[in-house]
């Protein structure tokens, strides 16, 4: 019950201090190093980037985005491997023009003309299949690992600093109040509040 109650109380108190920063009402905001925010400025960019150019380079590749959430569904239900053969619409279009040449006469000029285009395009289709799954393995998949890896564990280390800031930030906003209403008997408290606080970043950094 006691350790419900002090959670409520941080999860205030860090809730408070944060509106207060975003009002521009806060007293004590603890600054970051310059270089430290230069680091989460490059680590947002790189997030930012690396977002696009997996988005992007996914349209050049499917155009179509009935296609594009098909592979996504599949690819979430491990399932992607159910259609490895489903012909591109290169190869749909040199099926398309054997099937013409067949029905003109493999022997008439026309005929046999709509069929070896209908082969080129097949081998066009084979080509642009193994160049997509080169990119998806080569280029795609290590920037997703990068964004489900690294990326996720710098985002969830900065979101545990900032509420640790939160909550130095808040303890130091309480003693400081304290101390200008002469609250002699909570300034000890809110001063132990500050050193455990302290403590615990200390302890996180190491």
């Amino acid at each position: 019950m006691n350790f419900n109650l002090k959670a409520a109380g941080t999860l205030l108190s860090r809730a408070k201090q944060f509106t207060e920063e975003k009002l521009g009402q806060a007293t004590d905001r603890t600054a970051y190093d310059e270089n430290f925010d230069h680091l989460l400025l490059e680590a947002d960019r790189a997030k930012a980037w690396t977002e696009r150019l997996i988005s992007n380079i996914e349209i050049f590749l499917q155009p179509n985005p009935n296609e594009r959430l098909e592979d996504f569904i599949l690819t979430k239900l491990d399932q992607k491997t159910i259609t490895p053969h489903k012909p591109n619409i290169i190869e749909q279009l040199g099926q398309c023009m054997i099937e013409a040449g067949n029905e003109f006469g493999q022997t008439k000029q026309y005929g046999s003309t709509l069929i070896k285009c209908g082969q080129t395009h097949q081998k066009l289709g084979h080509n642009y299949k193994d160049f997509i799954q080169s990119v998806a393995v080569s280029y795609i998949q290590p920037l997703k690992s990068f964004l489900e890896g690294e990326m996720k564990s710098i985002t969830k280390e900065r979101r545990i600093l900032e509420m640790r800031r939160l909550d130095l930030d808040a303890a130091r906003s309480k003693q400081k109040k304290n101390k200008i209403l002469s609250r002699d008997t909570n300034t000890p408290v809110a001063m132990a509040d500050v050193t455990t606080i302290l403590s615990s970043l200390v302890s996180d950094a190491l």
